[in-house]
């Protein structure tokens, strides 16, 4: 029988508006293991009430499972066991506290990939020849999962000619070389086109460089793009950016159109990344389920209404993150006038986890 995780990552990333029988197969499947992996996590969902699933199960079977409240993981680690081979430990940034850890197996860092690589390929982020410029930490030197999910998706990827990394992690810290990014953006540029991937206030840092030198405009060849992730807010000290602005500046700058320069937005306990359309939304891909959740009542609300961000993803066998409460507030949206029938949900900033402390979903005393 072919894996259903497996199968679900084939499955077109942005044509389901609700998520369908191959997702609910994939939950299921997924359940099951990491029940057998985690006795601990077994008991948390009998307390709960949750039984055995059955197999087919259904969006109501999924939708009754309690989430994992994401401030836990930090403080209550599960075993995992000692036949379950780790291959990789990601890292979260830790830019709000203490950094989380996942560990992964091989098919669950496989399917991270994948999973990345189709959004990556359904945005339409990949579809040429290109040069990647990474304004990232070498993954040689970190765990932080953006960049060694971005570099092995980037790696799997056969338009992509060549990776360079400009950041590097140093026992003084983090350091970035504003003027070998500079040339590196100069040169790469004069080769054919160019990705640049990364921290936007890095990014940022290499345009005002190059203007510094006297460069006002650097038009980089057809086909060249830009894809951001995080740093929006305390990357670099004094640095601080708004989305919509900084794309019109690079846009400008680059002599890109405005639809070539993409943010992305994910979580490292998520192996699932939203990725801008040509509009600007982040579409729900087909093998996560996100809703916005009332934290006082565990329901999802209605379109438009503002919520806590949950995510179900079935795609990690290695830890128990199925179904996760974050603390980041979000609306969820449907008809994008993009055309593609799945949702997107639009950031609205971080909540305080100590206000939510007592949420019903928290985890921490059923598991202590």
């Amino acid at each position: 029988m072919p894996d259903p995780i497996d199968t679900l990552l084939t499955a077109d990333v942005f044509s389901a508006r609700m998520p369908g029988d191959s997702f609910t197969q994939s939950c299921g499947y997924c359940l099951n293991i990491l029940e057998q992996r985690f006795p601990v996590y077994r008991e948390f969902l009998r307390s709960r009430g949750v039984g055995d699933f059955p197999p087919q199960p259904s969006l109501a079977d999924v939708q009754g499972l309690p989430a994992i409240f994401l401030p836990e993981l930090k403080t209550c680690e599960f075993a995992v066991p000692k036949d379950v081979p780790i291959v990789m430990r990601l890292t979260s940034s830790g830019t709000t506290g203490k950094p989380s850890v996942t560990p992964l197996d091989e098919p669950s860092m496989r399917r991270r990939v994948q999973a990345m690589l189709a959004s990556y390929r359904a945005a339409g982020i990949v579809s040429g020849s290109v040069e990647a410029l990474a304004f990232l930490i070498d993954p040689s030197q970190t765990q932080m999962a953006g960049s060694v999910v971005i570099d092995a998706a980037l790696r799997a990827t056969p338009e992509v000619r060549s990776v360079r990394y400009l950041v590097q992690q140093k026992a003084s810290g983090v350091d970035f070389a504003l003027k070998e990014a500079v040339a590196a953006i100069q040169e790469a540029g004069t080769r054919g086109p160019v990705l640049l991937v990364g921290y936007p206030a890095l990014m940022a840092a290499a345009m005002h460089g190059l203007a510094s030198a006297g460069i006002k405009r650097l038009p980089l060849p057809a086909g060249s793009k830009i894809l951001t992730g995080g740093g929006w807010k305390s990357f670099l000290p004094g640095v601080s950016l708004e989305r919509d602005d900084f794309q019109k500046q690079m846009a400008d700058f680059f002599g890109l159109a405005q639809d070539a320069i993409r943010d992305m937005f994910g979580l490292s306990e998520c192996p699932a990344v939203f990725v801008q359309c040509s509009h600007g939304h982040y579409h729900v891909p087909a093998f996560t389920w996100a809703q916005a959740i009332d934290p006082e009542t565990g329901a999802a609300v209605p379109d438009g209404e503002l919520g806590l961000l949950q995510l179900t993803t079935p795609l990690t066998t290695s830890y128990p993150l199925l179904k996760i409460l974050t603390t980041d507030k979000a609306t969820l949206m449907h008809g994008c006038p993009c055309g593609v029938p799945a949702p997107y949900l639009v950031p609205r900033g971080r909540a305080s986890a100590a206000r939510f402390e007592t949420c019903a979903m928290k985890m921490g005393q059923a598991v202590r």
